[in-house]
């Protein structure tokens, strides 16, 4: 009889889990760098689909939560494929047939086709995004890029560390606006909550700058910037399925760029 508790249900493959921090960056700079060098929507499309289908059968990564890791995405997404489209069917050519026209506002196929391409391309960074970072903890990916692609030692855990205290300023954000309150600061209407705003920015900019004071001396006292050859508790090699992981990635990004409509 086993004393180790039942799973809760089937476990997802989690092949890119156990493939290191860098080669997932490599892999997934290939797939950025196709994405722009075309200007043809079909592209970042295909990405997009491969992406998905990564997402879905090797990441590891609970489906439920990658909705909302991409949810502050979307206003981007849908800002910038309207604005491309509107800036777009301003510059077209007027002998085009315009799709939608409202005053001065026309709406052509070539615009839609030049917003889709740059929405769909925010879509490819997002998804992209998860795929490098999202099954392993920041930590590994800083040894990773200590070890394997020679970041050094005080950017690439200068920058872990940043990442640890990111979570924190939403609240920080509050106990001022606690604080300001309890103390009568602030006024009403919308000139007065405008200037508020602004106040309570400049608390947590002087607090961001006293804080990375102290990282800084705290680095220094453990030597990140002394020059000698640091030690590292968990060595990262590069495996097969580093490899294996880049050249697919390799492989799907030229696909996507040769293959015919």
């Amino acid at each position: 009889m086993s004393l180790l508790p039942a799973p809760l249900g089937p476990v997802r493959p989690d092949f890119l889990t156990r493939v290191t921090p860098a080669a997932r960056l490599v892999a997934g700079m290939t797939w950025l760098v196709a994405s722009v060098v075309t200007l043809d929507p079909v592209v970042p499309v295909r990405l997009t689909i491969a992406a998905l289908v990564a997402l879905v059968l090797w990441s590891g990564l609970p489906l439920r939560r990658i909705p909302s890791r991409l949810a502050p995405l979307g206003f981007a997404i849908l800002s910038l494929t309207a604005l491309s489209i509107l800036l777009s069917g301003a510059n077209a050519d007027r002998s085009l047939a315009a799709l939608v026209q409202l005053g001065p506002v026309r709406v052509t196929g070539p615009a839609v086709s030049a917003g889709l391409a740059i929405g769909l391309r925010v879509v490819v960074i997002g998804l992209t995004t998860v795929l490098v970072f999202g099954p392993s903890d920041p930590t590994r990916m800083a040894d990773s890029l200590v070890q394997q692609l020679r970041i050094p030692d005080r950017f690439a855990y200068g920058t872990l560390g940043a990442m640890r205290v990111a979570p924190f300023l939403a609240d920080e954000w509050t106990l001022i606006a606690a604080a300001r309150r309890l103390r009568g600061i602030g006024s009403g209407g919308i000139g007065g909550r405008i200037r508020d705003i602004g106040d309570r920015l400049l608390v947590m900019l002087v607090g961001a700058i006293r804080r990375a004071e102290r990282l800084a001396l705290a680095m220094d006292a453990r030597g990140f910037d002394s020059g000698i050859r640091r030690s590292h508790f968990r060595e990262l090699r590069a495996t097969w399925r580093d490899w294996l992981t880049i050249a697919t990635a390799l492989a799907i990004a030229v696909a996507a760029l040769i293959l015919p409509r």
